[in-house]
């Protein structure tokens, strides 16, 4: 009888060490987390295996609440400050269309004008949701294998429709090349620095798209002779809403090449900018084709 006694004391001691202290802690922090407190994590050091996968599920789930609050945080702080001047400006003319004196010239305008900058407002907002998840991806992206030289076709082909009125020139050297990345963000990034290249070029410019391989890398570059930018502009490029150029300011939100770099560099590659005033820009683009894990 004193021998399964002290084997019950013992057994209970046990559960007690290692098992209800452990649930204890664990309701603990989630009573910490329930109450917005997302630096919580758990030592996965637990003797019992069932034990230690609870904490590891708990460690994931709060790491993935951080990460969606912190998104949430700066989506609302960049909607605050960059949504100020197209609704600033949307508004103007409202109060301008109020007038009954206006010509029906006029009146037109302004609602070209108004229109164009809701969807202004509309790229910005797609822009900051996008830029605001990558900056905030914790979980690995997916992969698999795609024609890139067929992608880039594909984006300039779909912006026809901005080009062709200004009779842009493209000179292609795309040959086929097959590679490993996550095609819908990859998408964004020739989608970003072709439509830049229209953007800021002239009637009648040249857009020049290369790609070639080695054994290591793709190299992907896009050259055009439109008004170029600044020594200053290209230090700040890939810098949230940086803007400096006046003759860019009204064609940009500033988000456009900060979201090529966060996608580039989630593919572990590297973005470059060359560019003279007046004379125009390069930007080069290096994917590896080994990635570190």
């Amino acid at each position: 009888m004193l021998i399964s006694l002290f084997i019950g004391l013992a057994l209970s001691g046990f559960i007690g060490r290692k098992i209800l202290k452990p649930i204890a802690k664990l309701r603990e922090s989630m009573g910490l987390v329930a109450k917005g407190d997302f630096s919580i994590q758990l030592e996965e050091n637990q003797k019992i295996n069932d034990v230690n996968q609870l904490y590891h599920d708990f460690n994931v789930m709060v790491t993935e609440l951080r990460s969606i609050e912190s998104m949430r945080h700066d989506f609302v702080s960049n909607v605050s400050h960059e949504f100020k001047t197209p609704i600033a400006t949307i508004r103007g003319y409202v109060q301008l269309l109020q007038d009954d004196s206006l010509s029906s010239g006029d009146r037109e305008i302004y609602l070209h004008r108004m229109l164009d900058g809701t969807q202004q407002l509309s790229y910005l907002t797609d822009n900051i949701l996008r830029l605001t998840k990558l900056e905030n991806q914790k979980i690995g992206l997916e992969y698999h294998s795609f024609r890139l030289d067929e992608q880039i076709r594909e984006v300039i082909l779909f912006l026809q429709p901005k080009w062709e009125p200004l009779e842009i020139e493209f000179e292609l050297d795309l040959p086929t090349t097959y590679y490993t990345g996550n095609e819908e963000l990859l998408y964004q990034v020739w989608l970003n620095v072709v439509e830049n290249g229209i953007k800021y070029n002239q009637e009648k410019g040249k857009i020049k798209v290369m790609l070639f391989s080695t054994p290591d890398a793709l190299y992907i570059s896009l050259s055009d002779n439109g008004i170029g930018m600044s020594e200053s502009t290209v230090r700040h490029a890939f810098d949230k809403f940086y803007q400096n150029d006046g003759s860019r300011q009204s064609k940009g939100n500033g988000l456009g090449l900060p979201l090529v770099k966060q996608i580039i560099g989630l593919h572990q590659g590297t973005v470059e900018i060359e560019s003279e005033l007046a004379v125009g820009s390069e930007i080069k683009i290096l994917l590896p084709i080994k990635r570190v894990s």
